[in-house]
């Protein structure tokens, strides 16, 4: 069976179709740069047959304290939980803060974790 959840970014809103497919996987590898905080927005997204249920999204890797997560943009977490998700846009952040003494270059041994029930 195919993954139920899609996560998108790009220009995303709350509740609506948009944004640019970036995977349909459980883990994707994330990264940030040293000494340069940013936050992303993006989207989570199901069909309106197979809705995913029960989401934690995690940080796992060597670098997963490097990153932060978000449901509201402005608290962050090392884990968040999103209970629904159907056939429009859900937000979350993600949030990297590689400090100054980090060496230098792009830090991209974390990876976002995906777990959800789907297809219910």
């Amino acid at each position: 069976m195919a993954n139920a959840l899609s996560i998108y970014g790009g220009t995303v809103h709350a509740n609506q179709q948009d944004g640019d497919l970036i995977t349909n996987e459980r883990r994707i590898t994330i990264s940030g740069i040293r000494a340069d905080t940013v936050t992303g927005c993006y989207a989570l997204r199901a069909s309106a047959d197979y809705p995913a249920c029960i989401i934690t999204l995690t940080v796992d890797g060597a670098d997963a304290g490097l990153f932060k997560l978000s449901t509201d943009g402005v608290n962050f977490y090392d884990v968040i939980h999103v209970f629904y998700v159907g056939d429009y846009n859900v937000l979350f952040w993600i949030k990297a803060e590689i400090p100054e003494n980090k060496p230098f270059g792009v830090h991209s041994n974390a990876d976002l974790v995906c777990d959800y029930m789907g297809g219910v």
